[in-house]
């Protein structure tokens, strides 16, 4: 195994002290089978591995490594993975003891005793406890059917869960809670991570999603409260490097963040269901003993000193998250992650969920949290992610070209991801990490605020920050791609399972084109609007148009985060149930309504009826996409099976393509997104050496269209007459055609040059059209030059594969026979009656009568 380089930079002036790391390494095919082989060089303590994902022949592909690491204020570490010499079995440096009644952990430096049967933590007699109040203010009782599991324990760290709810006083489920706890190995920090989830669904009536839905729940406050002893003093820092403030413990104060603290802190952003403005005031105030201090942006820590052992408490992203509180009051210190001092009640909506971080240190000095602040961000050599395969088409050390001078706006640009969140404000607990939709605006007149537009993820903007990281190693793209794959995985996607098939745990569309989102949030139809981008829709719901999993994927293998993990199978799952149901007579009977019975109404009237059963679109290239993201995040060859069986019903290599009028720009442009999906297949199969019959068959479509493209395709602009609003996103659109062509070289050799002509005459075209096009710097734009970039840098690499078939393939038939098209009916109602139970009907029956 050749070393893997990494380096660690500390540049916000920071002393770091066994601050914890937490990073994915990818691996060269064949060269580690065993987590138990590697090794960190230039670390003073151990290091643990596990694996995220293997390669065919059973090796790592990905793995999360964790260590410790000190570094001075403005050094650089350099560190290397590598196999050891003499692989030894992890040291169990952290221990765990467990009871009916407790878990006790020893790190070295605490011992921490959790209770089994509650939120509650306690060191050295301090005890920690998370709480929750309903809308009235009465304390909700958590109930932890499981208790508290040990998911991860290796030599540096170890994570406990709790999963359960917590219980109103008449015995209703207020919400869903999973509580984590991570300890390391000889150091005085608990990392405390709370994620509060309503599993409730949303009604929408009509398809519309706004605030005060029936199926939001409400509540005043969720805290985190600590002992302290009354003999003693807190000292609050507001902000790094400002004055402290010193409060005897005796006495009390609060510091409510309320809002942003930005130029734009109280914009209709940060509305209630009515409508209603909910920050009362600018930035921060700190009370106590009579006085009050005004700031912006607070990220606070708290020191106590009393009789126990020391205490210092940081709320991560403390700011960015309003409102959030510290308080201390009758002997108790409360970190409010949703803070009782709102004016309004908060609402949670249906199937949203929201997690949030808080770090707890004990017996150490009160700069022991510091790095809190600035977390350092390990950095991989881009010669490492290209020679082990670890992102597709990824190249290192590339000539500039004028697209990377686009990209690169997203960062130094005048209207960078940083500077869109400060333009509707961006922040607070439900919108920080999400990126403004700039390019919504494009029709607004000069003088007319912005509208409240969010992207939710369109055109997978965490997987374009991800290789943007992994190419340059700007840690600010690491950052807009983590702070986007969180609010993604808790805000955006529709965590119920009690809602259509088609919804559950679905995506949500960005918010309307070229329409204010109101009091829908990040849920894209408001009853505000009587109108819609789309003629003759005012609603609707997630849908397959609007699915991305792979810089989820990505995220998951970067960091190691599950979360983004299981929001890979949630969506692929949702987008499983979908297109195939999830069985039930009426469901079937729906289905033959709304796919066979026009068919059968076509075929009656003699006309020629497709065999394809799945859409030519970007819905079925997502769905598509999601299931091979599945497959690599879970290793289950179901997804992949499924693919093919997708691809088989979608293309065929002797499509009539005249009949898929692909030049209607307006209504067939997102065949190029199915394209893609089918080129990653191709790329995943000849991993796998999989050159199989579903490999030819795929091949040969794609290339039947590659080859029609070639010769027939132009660029969007070139009529604008037919599209509904010219502007230069469908120059950005572009770029797809020119990255299908690169493509292309490599499965079809015999027209290599011919592709090669087209790819470099169309990325000319889009980089010049765009170099001096005043819309350039919109997220959208930046985003999808983002999401296709990369096949480009191949241009000499050649590959040896089989060669497409020219003439007719022996494949099955382009048109529908009635004996197929009967087959289909019958099929859907034997489905549709193995799988009746009169409860799944009723509950499906229910769903779609009580909202649109």
């Amino acid at each position: 195994m050749k070393p893997i380089p990494i380096q660690i930079t500390e540049s916000a002036g920071i002393s770091r002290v066994r601050e914890p790391i937490s990073m994915g390494i990818p691996l060269t095919q064949g060269a580690v089978n065993q987590v138990s082989d590697l090794t960190i060089e230039g670390i003073n303590g151990p290091a643990q591995f596990a694996p995220l994902s293997y390669w065919p022949d059973g090796s790592c592909r990905w793995v999360k490594t964790q260590f410790q690491i000190n570094l001075e204020p403005n050094s650089t570490a350099s560190l290397t993975i590598t196999k050891a010499q003499n692989a030894k079995a992890a040291t169990q440096n952290l221990t765990v003891k467990s009871t009916q009644q407790h878990i006790t952990v020893e790190t070295g430096c605490l011992s921490a005793v959790v209770d089994q049967n509650s939120l509650r933590w306690t060191v050295q007699d301090r005890d920690s406890l998370i709480l929750i109040k309903d809308s009235q203010g009465r304390t909700c009782k958590e109930q932890l059917p499981h208790g508290w599991k040990v998911i991860e324990h290796g030599n540096t760290c170890l994570t406990l869960v709790a999963e359960g709810q917590w219980l109103c006083q008449d015995q209703r489920v207020l919400a869903n809670f999973t509580q984590t706890l991570r300890f390391y190995y000889q150091s005085a920090t608990i990392e405390s991570e709370t994620t509060i989830h309503n599993p409730k669904r949303a009604h929408h009536p009509g398809g519309l999603w706004d605030l005060g839905d029936p199926g939001s729940i409400y509540f005043s406050d969720l805290s985190i409260e600590t002992d302290v002893h009354s003999d003693g003093k807190a000292v609050l820092y507001c902000e790094r490097g400002a004055t402290p403030e010193a409060v005897p413990l005796s006495d009390s104060f609060l510091l409510h963040q309320d809002s942003s603290g930005g130029d734009n802190w109280n914009c209709s952003n940060h509305v209630n269901a009515n409508g209603e403005i909910i920050p009362q005031f600018k930035g921060y105030r700190l009370s106590y003993t009579g006085k009050t201090i005004e700031g912006l942006r607070a990220s606070p820590t708290l020191a106590v000193s009393d009789q126990y052992s020391p205490l210092q408490i940081h709320l991560k992203h403390f700011w960015q998250n309003f409102p959030s509180a510290m308080r201390l009051s009758n002997n108790l210190v409360s970190v409010a992650l949703f803070p009782s001092e709102n004016q309004f009640p908060h609402e949670l909506q249906g199937g949203e969920r929201k997690t949030q971080t808080c770090y707890f240190n004990y017996y150490e000095a009160e700069e022991s949290l510091d790095w809190v602040h600035a977390p350092l961000v390990p950095v991989i050599a881009p010669e490492h992610f290209e020679l082990s395969q670890a992102l597709p088409w990824f190249k290192a050390n590339q000539p500039k070209h004028p697209l990377d001078s686009l990209i690169q706006q997203g960062l130094n640009g005048n209207s960078h991801f940083f500077a869109k969140r400060e333009i509707i404000d961006e922040f607070g607990w439900r919108n920080f990490g999400d990126i403004f939709a700039d390019h919504e605006t494009l029709y607004q007149a000069p003088d007319e605020k912005p509208f409240i537009s969010h992207y939710n993820n369109q055109y997978d903007a965490i997987y374009g920050f991800s290789r943007q990281f992994a190419l340059s190693g700007d840690t600010r793209w690491f950052e807009l791609m983590n702070d986007l794959a969180n609010h993604v995985s808790d805000i955006d996607i529709y965590h119920t399972t009690e809602d259509r098939s088609e919804y559950n745990n679905g995506l949500f569309w960005h918010t309307d084109h070229y329409l204010d989102a109101k009091t829908a949030t990040h849920r894209t139809y408001t009853k505000h609007n009587d109108t819609s981008s789309t003629p003759g829709q005012t609603g609707g719901g997630p849908a397959s148009e609007h699915c991305y999993t792979t810089g989820l994927l990505y995220h998951y293998y970067f960091t190691g985060n599950p979360r983004s993990k299981q929001a890979v199978l949630e969506l692929a799952g949702w987008m499983r149930a979908l297109h195939e149901g999830d069985g039930g007579l009426l469901e079937q009977v729906l289905a033959l309504k709304k796919q066979e019975l026009p068919k059968v109404k076509a075929k009656l009237k003699g006309q020629a009826v497709s065999a394809h059963e799945y859409p030519f679109t970007r819905g079925t290239g997502n769905y598509l996409n999601a299931l091979l993201d599945a497959w690599h995040v879970s290793g289950d060859n179901n997804w992949l099976t499924q693919a093919e069986t997708v691809i088989r019903k979608t293309i065929n290599p002797n499509d009539d393509l005249t009949q898929r009028e692909l030049l209607n720009a307006e209504f067939r442009w997102s065949y190029l997104v199915l394209m893609g999906s089918i080129a990653k297949y191709l790329s995943v199969k000849q991993e796998q050496q999989q050159l199989d019959a579903h490999y030819q068959y795929a091949l040969d479509s794609f290339t039947t269209y590659t080859r029609w493209m070639s010769e027939h395709e132009q660029m969007f602009l070139q009529n604008p007459d037919q599209l509904e609003f010219p502007n230069d996103t469908w120059s950005a659109q572009d770029i797809r055609k020119a990255m299908l062509m690169f493509q292309a070289m490599h499965f079809d050799a015999q027209n290599r040059e011919k592709y090669l002509n087209k790819a470099t005459q169309w990325l000319d075209y889009v980089s010049e059209k765009l170099s001096t096009s005043p819309e350039a710097h919109y997220a959208r734009v930046i985003i999808i030059l983002m999401q296709n970039y990369g096949p480009q840098h191949f241009c000499e690499d050649t590959l040896n594969l089989p060669t497409p078939n020219n003439a007719k393939s022996p494949w099955i038939a382009t048109q529908l026979t009635w004996p197929a098209l009967t087959l289909r009916i019958i099929k859907r109602l034997v489905i549709g009656l193995l799988k009746f139970r009169p409860k799944k009907e009723k509950a499906w029956l229910k769903a779609r009568m009580d909202a649109s």
